[in-house]
């Protein structure tokens, strides 16, 4: 499958939308709410004007298969990757890797260092997978309107 990485605009905002409830439903059946499954037009709208959005498009059909936002944090002074969201029937393709790879290249051209993220400490792949694309733990997030806790992950660029 060949792919093109770029920045969404407002018009893909119903598509990313979909995306997110799509691929956020996983959590959901595991007992780990995100509200990435819920997200409305509007707050993905919101984040399209004020965070970095990307969007992975099948070649030969246009269609949007995946997604990541990116957004400064001035506490950590560094981007943070979240929303990270691939169409149910397009995982297992490789396609959040080449985003991560395409992301973190992107901040390093702009010279930056490092890159956070977090992830729900009890899922049952996420944590490791981040580790095998060289993200470490540096911290925790306690969160107490949720059933989980996050680690805070970075990776030097």
């Amino acid at each position: 499958m060949t792919i093109v990485i770029e920045k969404a605009e407002n018009i893909d905002a119903e598509s990313l939308v979909e995306i997110y409830h799509d691929a956020y439903s996983e959590n959901e059946k595991l007992g780990l709410p995100a509200s990435a499954s819920k997200v409305k037009i509007d707050e993905v709208q919101d984040w399209l004007q004020n965070t970095i959005i990307l969007k992975v498009k099948e070649n030969t059909t246009n269609n949007i298969v995946a997604t990541v936002r990116l957004k400064y944090s001035k506490d950590w002074q560094c981007y943070v990757l979240s929303r990270l969201a691939v169409k149910s029937t397009h995982k297992g393709k490789g396609l959040a890797t080449k985003l991560m790879e395409y992301t973190e290249s992107m901040l390093s051209k702009k010279d930056e260092t490092k890159i956070r993220l977090t992830v729900t400490q009890t899922h049952p792949y996420l944590p490791k997978m981040y580790e095998g694309k060289g993200y470490r733990i540096v911290g925790e997030r306690i969160l107490n309107n949720l059933p989980y806790d996050e680690y805070i992950m970075e990776k030097l660029i």
